[in-house]
């Protein structure tokens, strides 16, 4: 069951916690998925954007802001998340991530 007032709840308090520990990827990446689940694509993309700062290691997240880019319209965006992503997948030995990101990635259209 799906209850939007509730998402938006977990959004203030990850909002908040965001606003107590500003580099923690761990809170970016939880209001991320909060965002993720109300399909608020611009804020997830921003929230994303600050995961990768903070832990420019977390392969999940180029995983999400690929597929949050792609629900912009932004192709080619999503496209540089996913092979940043698999780059980081491969240094850190993260071999799963690397091949559903590869996957994702053939499945768009060719580059223009």
């Amino acid at each position: 069951m799906y209850f939007p007032a509730m998402s938006q709840s977990r959004i203030e308090v990850f909002r908040g916690l965001v606003q107590k520990t500003p580099e923690d990827a761990m809170i970016w990446y939880g209001l991320a998925s909060e965002y993720t689940k109300l399909a608020q694509w611009s804020d997830a993309v921003d929230a994303l954007r600050n995961v990768i700062k903070y832990n420019p290691n977390y392969t999940a997240a180029f995983q999400m802001l690929g597929s949050a880019l792609l629900e912009t319209g932004d192709i080619e965006a999503a496209r540089v998340a996913w092979t940043d992503g698999i780059a980081v997948a491969e240094r850190t030995g993260a071999w799963k991530a690397g091949k559903h990101m590869e996957g994702l990635l053939n499945q768009l259209p060719a580059a223009s």
